[in-house]
């Protein structure tokens, strides 16, 4: 049954595309005047999980734009609000919980907010309100199974569209007509799924995400390392059935002899496209292992 009809999780994943078109055209309306006076001193990105990682990525495309203001860019873990990262007046603290559920990141989002930052939550539609966000963004309606696959792209949308402004809106409309995967293709790319996932930088966040999403769909137990880490150490446990797919970013010199090579592009939000073709990868696994990707 599960190879014959469509799952939730695949039926979400088709339905992206649309979706970021209409938060691109969405957020793009919010006036100057509506955001805060002055630019941020520092921007603070944080959540737990996906959305700590979406964090993460977010930050690496505040850092790779030498065109905008330079201020400090610091993506954590909510739990690393108010130890390792004490917000200051004029900060912009970004808190993403898509069910705005999560009690860590409510907590540091009161925090940053205690503090005089000024406070945005980026989450889904109808999500639990938190009183301490100062400016709400919602993304798409809540998601029906846990595996989080548009929540995760659409607060990267509505989040580079509000920190990037017009000239991100290009390239999300580039991401929003390009032809949807072939998901038979990717079974056969896919096969079993990998043991080890490496990639640097960008390419190292995208494959905890693309772990986490193995382990939800697929149920499979994979290790993530930094390219550099791992041969530092961790190559030495390699066993002659692991399976390493690397997440390739420009400039990640280290060869690696890897089942599965998702290459990560230029641009701002270039690495969207391997975000995506990783949750499309998470499913194939999946369907070929017999395991049903919508029961976490």
């Amino acid at each position: 049954m599960i190879n014959s009809l469509m799952t939730i999780v695949e039926e979400t994943l088709r339905s992206q595309r649309s979706a970021w078109a209409e938060i691109t055209e969405r957020v793009s309306r919010i006036a100057v005047r509506e955001m805060p006076p002055k630019g941020p001193k520092r921007i603070l990105l944080f959540g737990l999980g996906s959305s700590h990682y979406v964090a993460r990525l977010i930050a690496f495309s505040l850092v790779r734009d030498h065109n905008r203001t330079r201020v400090p860019v610091h993506a954590v873990s909510s739990m690393a609000i108010g130890t390792e990262i004490t917000p200051c007046p004029g900060d912009w603290a970004f808190a993403f919980s898509h069910r705005g559920g999560s009690e860590p990141t409510r907590r540091a989002l009161e925090i940053c907010d205690n503090s005089g930052a000024d406070t945005f939550l980026i989450c889904g539609k109808n999500a639990k309100p938190i009183s301490n966000a100062k400016y709400t963004i919602e993304t798409v309606p809540l998601e029906r199974i846990e595996p989080h696959t548009i929540a995760v792209t659409s607060a990267v949308c509505a989040a580079t569209n509000l920190l990037f402004g017009p000239k991100v809106m290009e390239e999300w409309e580039t991401l929003s007509k390009e032809q949807e995967l072939d998901l038979n293709i990717l079974r056969d790319r896919a096969a079993l799924g990998p043991t080890i996932m490496l990639g640097e930088w960008e390419g190292e966040w995208l494959a905890r995400e693309g772990a986490l999403k193995l382990m939800e769909m697929a149920k499979l137990p994979v290790r993530v390392f930094g390219t550099e880490e791992f041969f530092h150490g961790p190559r030495f446990s390699l066993k002659n059935e692991d399976r390493i797919w690397h997440m390739k970013v420009c400039g990640d010199q280290r060869q690696v002899e890897a089942t599965n090579v998702i290459d990560v592009h230029p641009g701002l939000v270039g690495w969207v496209k391997a975000l995506v073709e990783l949750q499309w990868l998470a499913l194939a696994t999946s369907l070929n292992s017999v395991v049903d990707p919508d029961k976490v």
